[in-house]
């Protein structure tokens, strides 16, 4: 994870994107880092902040697991179609 600015934070795993969108969180825009590494940039606050540190810290979060996984995909495909 690494912060573009104060008001975004930048996400390249993919899990961790699909969590944030599952719970709602405003994917902002996709940026490519470099030729293999496209990142997920989500508008920042502490409810970001806290879900992410949750994440890392492997407690549990309550999400509709068909929600995750289509969420997954969904970001997955838009990765294969970011040019």
């Amino acid at each position: 994870m690494k912060s573009n600015t104060e008001s975004q934070v930048a996400i390249s795993d993919l899990g961790l994107a699909a969590l944030l969108v599952t719970l709602q969180f405003e994917l902002v825009s996709l940026e490519r880092t470099s030729e293999k590494r496209v990142d997920f940039v989500f508008a920042n606050s502490k409810e970001v902040e806290r879900a992410i540190a949750d994440f890392w810290e492997d407690k549990n979060v309550n999400v509709p697991i068909q929600t995750l996984f289509n969420n997954f995909r969904l970001l997955k495909n838009r990765l294969y179609a970011f040019k």
